[in-house]
């Protein structure tokens, strides 16, 4: 994923004028068409809805808040959630804060006055987002919330309204895409890490799962590591300066690919043709390098289908659908693109004009209580480890709904069955041109 809790004083959301431009036009449009496909897509055509209780006859309106659009993954999570929100005839407010927490924090507080009933959102920045998602809570408005969220600050936390957080586990899908790397590599030489930005929950956990893999390769050398801003412009100063300085290198991570990008352009200019490059997100351009040669592999967490699966839980919260303890927090699957043959099927799956692979209506477990399919492999976030760098609060306790449902073996019954829900795989021939198969990183 990109950039997640930049500080304002490092950001980098915009490159020109020029862009500023573009993006607002395309914000302003992606808005006022939500019932589109985005991305170029025909829109979906309106569900006829026969039932009197189906709950999509309510209508029910939301906002999806963003930090930026400004690349593929997120134009990508903007097209499922849209698409998503047509489906269940969900009236849908675009919103970008530009990674600005005061504007982040005006967007929740007009939401009440909009009369809006549930946000899918990304929170600039974690440590907002208590007060953020507490907006909501005082409000009676539903979130479902991704990505970014303050260590040791639950759902349970915050209230009934913060109905669910979904993410992709940082640490092992950084563990095993750096893994992919060094085997590439051979198992020895010198390799450059580029970091998101130091303080960034999912920079911090990548690295970490970057040194996971490390003790796994002990005749890997990392020669430097250094932070790119999740960016390609952040980026480029620094790979070229460390290029320069280490002309032998054999291999680069970098912890998103629009900073990958950067890599791939220096290495390029200079005509080093052995040098291995992975990245993080499947963004259109980085599957392109994959494809010629010029990179090696990405771990996909699949924008378009957290977009969907966001608004969908918004939907099932407004409808009435209830959590169990264990399915408020979850990890989404995703799994490692290390192919031409697979960049190419996924970017054309995901990427094109024509319509995402998704079951919306299956998605939702309102609509399908026996027969509901997420249509993605999901599993229940283990709050002590996924926050186990970071101490505990003075004072702080594990939420008693929490403590008794991880006590009573729910969390494994849980992940469980969304294991034998999963039954349409949307990725299944991408998988099958990947070399381990696309198996899951969760």
């Amino acid at each position: 994923m990109s950039s997640l809790n930049l500080p304002a004083s490092r950001r980098t959301i915009l490159r020109s004028g020029l862009q500023l431009g573009v993006l607002a036009s395309m914000a302003s449009l992606l808005s006022a068409c939500n019932t589109a496909e985005n991305g170029g897509g025909a829109a979906p055509s309106t569900p006829v809805v026969t039932d009197p209780a189906d709950p999509r006859n309510k209508k029910f309106s939301m906002i999806d808040s963003f930090y930026t659009l400004d690349n593929d993954y997120f134009q990508g999570w903007a097209k499922g959630s849209a698409a998503a929100a047509a489906a269940l005839l969900m009236s849908r407010d675009q919103q970008v804060d530009n990674s600005n927490v005061d504007t982040l924090k005006s967007i929740f507080e007009g939401a009440q006055t909009k009369k809006i009933q549930g946000i899918s959102t990304l929170p600039n920045t974690a440590a907002a987002s208590p007060e953020i998602l507490g907006i909501a809570q005082r409000a009676g408005i539903y979130v479902s919330s991704n990505w970014s969220n303050a260590a040791w600050s639950t759902p349970f936390d915050i209230g009934e309204h913060f109905y669910s957080f979904q993410a992709g586990n940082d640490v092992a899908g950084a563990r095993e895409i750096a893994k992919v790397l060094f085997k590439e590599m051979g198992g020895s030489g010198k390799f450059i890490h580029i970091e998101g930005i130091q303080g960034n929950t999912a920079s911090d956990d990548r690295t970490a799962g970057v040194d996971l893999a490390l003790k796994e390769f002990p005749n890997i050398e990392m020669v430097a590591r250094q932070p790119g801003g999740f960016s390609r412009g952040g980026t480029q100063p620094v790979i070229e300066s460390l290029l320069t300085a280490n002309p032998d290198v054999k291999g680069i991570m970098c912890q998103n690919d629009d900073s990958a990008i950067a890599a791939v352009n220096a290495v390029e200019s200079r005509g080093m043709k052995d040098v291995k490059i992975v990245g993080i997100d499947a963004i259109g351009e980085f599957l392109d390098a994959i494809k010629r040669g010029s990179a090696l592999a990405t771990w996909g967490h699949h924008g378009a289908f957290i977009g969907a699966f966001s608004t969908v839980r918004v939907f099932d919260a407004l409808a009435g659908a209830k959590l169990s303890p264990a399915e408020r927090m979850m990890y989404f699957g995703g799994f490692i693109i290390d192919t031409p043959e697979a960049a190419d099927a996924y970017q054309q799956l995901m990427y094109s004009d024509r319509p995402l692979p998704f079951n919306y209506e299956k998605m939702s477990k309102a609509l399908h209580p026996e027969d509901w399919d997420p249509q993605n492999l999901l599993a229940p976030i283990d709050i002590e480890k996924y926050w186990a760098a970071s101490p505990k609060p003075a004072g702080y306790s594990i939420p008693a709904a929490y403590a008794q449902a991880k006590a009573a073996g729910e969390f494994e019954k849980v992940a469980a069955t969304y294991k034998s829900a999963f039954q349409s795989d949307p990725w299944k021939d991408v998988r099958s041109k990947c070399k381990n198969g696309g198996q899951d990183v969760i």
